[in-house]
């Protein structure tokens, strides 16, 4: 059984918990966020069909769920389990912590996420996906990207960086986090 850190709502730390529980019973905990991001483009997932929450939406390039174990900057991991790319640390910037609140029945998702930006060129032979956990890896001009997350277009286009293949994709379509966590997104990727 996997274990995480609980915090209460001012970050501070209570006890370590099973993972299970954390969306269980609302339990602030810790999660590591990276969105890769290039000169033009922001790179977005697409779960896995196969995945226990949100199969088939769009989300984070890469995250996950910081064990009891880990520090925040071993979340790394995630990028290289879940696209196969080997991470060069010098390009990983950190941009703090945002709550990210998910309230639906039976999931109440409490997240201290903490954001990192990974800038590099990405070619598609870079990546290696873990098919359990991701579909697909699309890419979305940093502009039609900002303004989607702050609400300011209804959708944009994205590209399959295997296929090339064109969507259109709304908010709708991704994960729902907390609206201020889409806006703060935005604001530090048209930042960067």
């Amino acid at each position: 059984m996997e274990y995480v850190k609980i915090f209460d709502e001012n970050y501070t730390y209570i006890k370590d918990e099973s993972r299970d529980n954390v969306h269980l019973k609302g339990l602030w905990h810790e999660t590591f966020h990276c969105w890769l991001i290039d000169a033009e483009y922001v790179y977005i997932q697409k779960r896995s069909t196969d995945k226990k929450d949100f199969p088939g939406l769009f989300d984070i390039t890469a995250a996950g769920h910081i064990l009891a174990t880990e520090t925040v900057e071993d979340g790394i991991r995630e990028v290289e389990e879940e696209l196969g790319l080997a991470v060069d640390l010098s390009r990983l910037r950190s941009k703090g912590v945002i709550r990210d609140i998910i309230e639906l029945p039976n999931f109440h998702d409490y997240e201290f996420a903490n954001v990192f930006l990974y800038q590099s060129i990405f070619v598609p032979s870079d990546f290696s996906l873990q098919v359990e956990e991701v579909a697909s890896v699309h890419r979305v001009k940093k502009e039609a990207f900002i303004q989607l997350f702050l609400q300011e277009v209804e959708a944009v286009v994205c590209t399959n960086i295997m296929d090339e293949a064109f969507t259109d994709i709304s908010l709708g379509d991704f994960v729902p986090h907390d609206k201020t966590y889409f806006e703060e997104i935005a604001r530090m990727i048209e930042l960067s």
